[in-house]
């Protein structure tokens, strides 16, 4: 059984990523974000039968609630910074299990702690009893994952000897990506390798311009069976191949390995179910 085109992405919604959104919730960012998506898609809120979020973020059953939206199939995924891509391979396999007919994906927050939502990186309150609370919080960790991706560079450095300088040109590339998308933070602020490497350290050897920076901002995107797509005003984007991936521990030092992703196995099922390869690729994302 495949996923290979039984769903496409019909609208999207995107709010601008800053560094505050003074005075706002994570719920109305969500909910902006929602509003744009479905007007995208051309569709109105009684079309939408399936909601996936962020379940880190919110509830949610309580954003369903806040949207007004009366739905089927509701649910939130702990998948952290592949949230967005699994919300939409978990959207295509609901449509295609039959539990849905159009689902919204809307994952997004805010820095304020009690606004209702976090936003990416921020540290969040205290956890019930776990190997993380009991043997990694009491010494000291960076907020949010600095500290797992401070022992992944080292690693890396000593496994494979990456350089400080390679690492800097990812960060520089990244800003580079970001300078002209009138959405991004970092719009028109290029930075260097130099400005990389001479940035302070916040957790040897992560420098603060190569981690992640907390933000606030919102993003969605309507997913619907590829029959409904046709019907529908924007080409569809067709779900050819998704996969999911995760490490074998959660704490990061316990893994065998810390310098191999699960994107390693997740990549590889996914150009297996599309059917296509590396070679046949023209545009990528990555997500830190």
């Amino acid at each position: 059984m495949t996923l290979r085109g039984s769903a496409a992405i019909v609208g999207i919604g995107e709010l601008p990523t800053l560094r505050n959104y003074p005075g706002r919730t994570t719920n109305s960012l969500l909910a902006e974000a929602a509003r744009l998506a479905i007007a995208d898609a051309g569709l109105r809120k009684a079309d939408i039968d399936g909601l996936m979020t962020r379940g880190t973020d919110v509830n949610p059953m309580d954003l369903a609630e806040y949207l007004g939206l009366d739905v089927g199939f509701c649910e939130g995924n702990t998948q952290h910074g592949s949230a967005g891509a699994h919300s939409v391979a978990m959207a295509a396999a609901a449509i295609h299990a039959g539990l849905a007919d159009t689902v919204m994906c809307v994952l997004g927050g805010t820095r304020d702690p009690g606004s209702g939502g976090f936003g990416p990186g921020m540290a969040r309150g205290p956890a019930p009893a776990s190997i993380g609370s009991e043997f990694e919080a009491p010494f000291g960790p960076a907020a949010g994952a600095n500290t797992g991706y401070g022992l992944m560079k080292q690693r890396h450095m000593y496994e494979f000897g990456t350089t400080e300088e390679q690492f800097a040109q990812m960060a520089v590339n990244q800003r580079f990506n970001a300078l002209t998308n009138p959405n991004a933070v970092f719009k028109d602020q290029p930075i260097t390798i130099d400005d990389v490497l001479n940035s302070r350290m916040i957790n040897d050897p992560l420098h603060i311009l190569e981690s992640v920076m907390p933000c606030g901002g919102a993003a969605a995107c309507i997913v619907t069976s590829a029959e409904r797509a046709k019907s529908l005003p924007n080409p569809p984007v067709f779900i050819l191949g998704a996969a999911t991936g995760v490490t074998s521990h959660d704490v990061i030092w316990q893994a065998d390995r810390i310098t191999t992703t699960p994107v390693a196995v997740s990549a590889r099922r996914a150009y297996e179910m599309a059917g296509y390869g590396p070679g046949d690729i023209e545009f990528a994302e990555f997500y830190d």
